[in-house]
């Protein structure tokens, strides 16, 4: 019963949300939300900038994309708190001993709001360094949702009527730019950094059917940019320790600290955990757990991958199957 209760108001939040979009504020910053994407990394609390080594690479820092030494292709599913449905695809592919490259596309929501993210990504080894970049191009729809009185029951015929005139649809397009570094500091310690979306403008086309009361129409924003330093620590038996620190850049943002380690037995299965800890007074921590499985077939593996996050709202499973070749 809780959790329907849960669910429910979730929904309401979400498509208050999206009643937004065409308002003086569009609430871009819960849009587009980045929430790790990659299983394995996600049972390692999302500490991963330094390492940043598999097929995921794109999406955490375009400076790893060299640590691939093989063609590396992932597929991720996440239902965020049981209610938003996320899907991904990550895949690198190394070009010779010295460059490689990366390409990402996140899919999420349904007819109230879908995102798609495609990301391109380009790296290339100095030395010790390895510096790499990221473009995207991000669309988003939103509203085309239909209010059904059935499941509403709440409301009257009256207020599902003034929902349909003023409920916000649209569409919006926009793009975004990564740099990325990652430094081999010795042969066990590599420290990352990364900014997210250093140029990243969006553009909006909202209405709604009130032309008594219309929607703004078409603007602008900017995604908010986002800064990620990191190190990891691979002993190179199998165990590996990492963590990232993300600085509070605008005003209302929050200094995020992440931590988290593997331990890998016979190169055959990984056990994971890993914890996200928010700077401030609120029960809003993350935990999370995590089990891989790889098998190898003459020039083949196969990995599979399971994490489970804990959070104040709902705990999330999240998938993933991949390919290294």
């Amino acid at each position: 019963m809780m959790t329907k209760k849960i669910k429910y108001c979730l929904t309401v939040l979400l498509l208050s949300s999206v009643t937004m979009f065409g308002q003086d504020v569009s609430g871009i910053s819960g849009s587009f939300v980045d929430l790790g994407f990659g299983t394995r990394a996600s049972g390692m609390g999302n500490a991963f900038t330094a390492q940043s080594d598999d097929a995921n690479s794109v999406f955490w820092n375009p400076g790893g994309l060299t640590a691939s030494e093989k063609i590396k292709i992932d597929f991720n599913y996440i239902n965020q708190l049981g209610i938003i449905p996320y899907s991904s695809l990550g895949a690198v592919i190394p070009i010779e001993k010295k460059d490689a490259i990366g390409a990402g596309l996140i899919y999420s929501g349904d007819a109230a709001l879908k995102e798609l993210t495609f990301v391109a990504g380009y790296a290339r080894k100095l030395g010790s360094f390895t510096v790499g970049a990221n473009l995207k191009y991000r669309y988003a729809s939103f509203g085309n949702n239909n209010f059904n009185a059935g499941d509403y029951t709440v409301f009257d015929n009256g207020e599902i009527t003034d929902g349909e005139q003023n409920k916000i649809f649209g569409s919006g397009n926009g793009f975004g730019m990564d740099l990325g570094v990652r430094y081999s500091l010795t042969k066990s310690v590599t420290l990352g950094v990364v900014v997210k979306d250093i140029l990243a403008p969006f553009y909006w086309n909202s209405e709604n059917k009130n032309r008594l009361n219309p929607a703004r129409g078409k603007y602008n924003e900017a995604m908010p940019v986002k800064t990620i330093a990191g190190f990891s620590f691979n002993s190179h038996t199998g165990f590996i320790v990492n963590g990232d620190y993300q600085p509070a850049i605008l005003k209302d943002e929050i200094n995020v600290v992440r931590f988290g380690a593997e331990y890998t037995i016979f190169d055959i299965i990984s056990f994971r955990a890993g914890t996200q800890q928010f700077i401030n007074s609120l029960p809003d921590e993350k935990y999370s757990f995590g089990v891989g499985f790889a098998y190898g077939l003459g020039g083949i593996k196969v990995l599979a991958n399971y994490a489970y996050v804990l959070e104040q709202l709902a705990n999330t499973s999240r998938f993933s199957i991949g390919v290294n070749f």
